[in-house]
């Protein structure tokens, strides 16, 4: 499945809605309600969660990565929805390990579970969560907002992941393991950062080459970063682990344009906006060629892996 044609062909044409903003962005403005924002996110087994994940982490994720989308448009998790399709085979107490980790990160998150659905399915697990959030100003920061010579900043390290994958795919350093399970989002306190200082936001899920060209193409720009900038959980001086960690995904931490040279608490400036579109790489001040796959492709297996 080649998700982003897939939706541009068959999904765009059917919106009509204002606040979904043509699907060009992670969440949609509700018309009832003033600054009222949505997003949804779906976990198959297998494909975004490995079958041998702690259930009770599965249940924390899927609550994090709608939640991180609702932090990138400076706003606050209000409410919640939820779907699971339980595999038959599984047992009540699986069952209550999953719904237990779910319930502990919508209370850290300060969401509320207002209802949803639960059907039985030969399998694989699928999980759908949809989250309202409140926005701190009249509109949220959309990925449209960036302008030419604005800086490119990442709140966090880049590449536990995919680090993290790999730990929990060989049953090494659990701690590692973890940090896929459940990525570090940061707190709640970082919408009011967001909504502060960012003119364009997206959360960082595909990978941050690739989700780094995304946010500048919504703002018709291009980006050019500087690689020895990112702040990476394995920091090295090997280009190709750089890259590894720059296209692995599944971290979920926040890149945002803000002006130049802006000190944005508990962010990095890694890159700049430009004038020319695509994506341009630098390591150590010379220009190298970005690698053939930028992130995680829906056709492309488990994500979090290496696919490049």
């Amino acid at each position: 499945m080649q998700e982003t044609l897939w939706i541009e062909r068959f999904i765009r044409p059917l919106v009509r809605a204002s606040g979904a903003h043509g699907l060009r962005d992670d969440v949609a403005v509700l018309s009832a309600g003033d600054a009222t924002i949505v997003t949804m996110d779906t976990l198959v087994e297998g494909v975004h969660f490995l079958p041998t994940d702690p259930l009770d982490t599965v249940g924390q994720k899927l609550v994090r990565v709608n939640v991180s989308d609702i932090l990138a448009k400076g706003a606050r998790p209000s409410e919640a929805l939820l779907s699971i399709a339980w595999p038959r085979a599984r047992s009540e107490a699986k069952f209550a390990d999953l719904v237990g980790g779910i319930g502990r990160d919508l209370d850290q998150f300060e969401a509320a579970l207002i209802g949803g659905d639960l059907v039985a399915t030969p399998g694989p697990l699928t999980l759908t969560m949809t989250i309202t959030g409140s926005g701190l100003k009249a509109e949220p920061v959309r990925r449209s907002g960036g302008r030419p010579g604005q800086g490119v900043f990442v709140n966090g390290e880049i590449g536990w992941g995919g680090l993290g994958l790999r730990a929990a795919m060989t049953g090494t350093a659990p701690e590692i393991a973890r940090r896929y399970r459940v990525p570090d989002i940061g707190p709640l306190e970082i919408a009011q950062t967001i909504a502060e200082f960012a003119t364009a936001s997206m959360d960082i899920s595909d990978g941050l080459l690739m989700d780094a060209k995304r946010l500048a193409a919504a703002s018709e720009c291009g980006v050019e970063m500087e690689l020895s900038r990112v702040p990476l959980a394995k920091p090295t001086e090997t280009l190709d682990e750089i890259l590894a960690q720059c296209t692995s995904g599944d971290d979920y931490r926040i890149l945002i344009s803000a002006p130049s040279g802006t000190p944005v608490p508990g962010f990095t400036q890694i890159g700049t906006l430009t004038e020319s579109l695509g994506l341009t790489l630098r390591f150590q001040n010379t220009q190298i060629n970005p690698p053939a796959t930028l992130g995680f492709e829906h056709r492309s297996g488990i994500k979090g892996s290496d696919s490049r």
